[in-house]
């Protein structure tokens, strides 16, 4: 095998990782909200052990990456990819750790057994996942403009994290019972999370936009035709080198 052989192979398993890694935070998402919803600790329990596998892939991304950059010394591209691929596999830890702190709220919010679930919160979950799914889709097929579409969708579950804060915020107004105040704020604290975990697929889209395209930068409705331009103009300036 040539060492551009090896490179490639190595590359490869790296992209194969991080694909991995999206899904089990993505798994761990999901049974975190059914442990919530249904207030089910030994559900919330696997979250735990899920996250372990989580934190144990992260290692797995950071050897290869380093022994690439170590021993290759890649060059534009490669190394853009390298370099994606380390900051998406930090980005995706971090996610992890949401869905396990949504796991963690499931014994206080059970001192409360009858305590409604809000609505939003699933819905927060659900585009977050949806946002993750789309920027890690991005990120395999090399798809900018994917990318860029995810980032512009944080705006939505801003707007629900909004709506919940206050809805929540107004429920420990009406309370008195410490052990009830407790419990509605593990739901607040959760909608937190969900706000972070949909900021994390955002963070995860602009690092695909810089594996593409070599522009790093903060990308948003507002923002994107001004970073548009001014990739165009360093295109036409320097093409790039692969």
């Amino acid at each position: 095998m040539s060492p551009r052989q090896h490179f490639d192979r190595l590359l490869s398993q790296l992209r194969t990782d991080i694909l991995s890694m999206a899904d089990m935070v993505d798994q761990e998402m999901s049974m975190a909200m059914a442990a919530l919803k249904a207030k089910d600790v030994d559900l919330a329990q696997q979250v735990f052990a899920l996250d372990e596998r989580v934190n144990a892939m992260r290692y797995q991304v950071e050897r290869t990456a380093l022994l690439l950059i170590s021993t290759q010394q890649p060059m534009a591209r490669d190394a853009r990819a390298i370099l994606a691929a380390l900051f998406i596999n930090v980005i995706l830890e971090r996610m992890g750790d949401k869905a396990k702190s949504i796991a963690k709220a499931v014994p206080h919010i059970l001192l409360r057994p009858n305590l409604t679930i809000p609505n939003e919160l699933q819905e927060m979950a659900d585009q977050g996942q949806q946002m993750l799914r789309d920027a890690i889709r991005a990120y395999a097929d090399d798809d900018d403009a994917t990318a860029i579409e995810v980032a512009n969708r944080d705006d939505e579950v801003d707007q629900l994290y909004g709506k919940t804060f206050f809805s929540v915020l107004s429920r420990i107004a009406k309370t008195k019972k410490p052990d009830k105040v407790e419990a509605i704020y593990e739901l607040l604290r959760t909608a937190r999370d969900l706000e972070r975990f949909a900021d994390y697929a955002t963070d995860i889209a602009e690092r695909v936009d810089f594996m593409v395209t070599g522009h790093l930068a903060e990308v948003n409705v507002d923002d994107w035709e001004m970073v548009r331009q001014e990739m165009d103009a360093d295109r036409r300036r320097k093409p790039d080198a692969t």
